[in-house]
């Protein structure tokens, strides 16, 4: 029983120091640096155009499997 009581004080203990080192030794820095730059984004690419109107078939390239007689 005594072991699990000193258990949770010491997890709570390094809670709190934790929470300490984290806020307390990096306090905010007295001026603010910007930390995001813009940078110019290419324009998006126009979409490719369509080859024939919905609903009509493409033509596709068919060679012969036998030569004509």
């Amino acid at each position: 029983m005594i072991r699990i009581v000193i258990a949770v004080i010491g997890v709570l203990a390094l809670g709190g120091v934790g929470v300490f080192v984290s806020l307390g030794m990096f306090p905010p820095a007295l001026v603010q640096h910007d930390v995001h730059k813009d940078i110019p984004m290419a324009p998006a690419a126009a979409p490719a155009p369509v080859a024939s109107p919905l609903g009509v078939p493409a033509a596709l390239p068919v060679a012969p499997l036998a030569p004509a007689q």
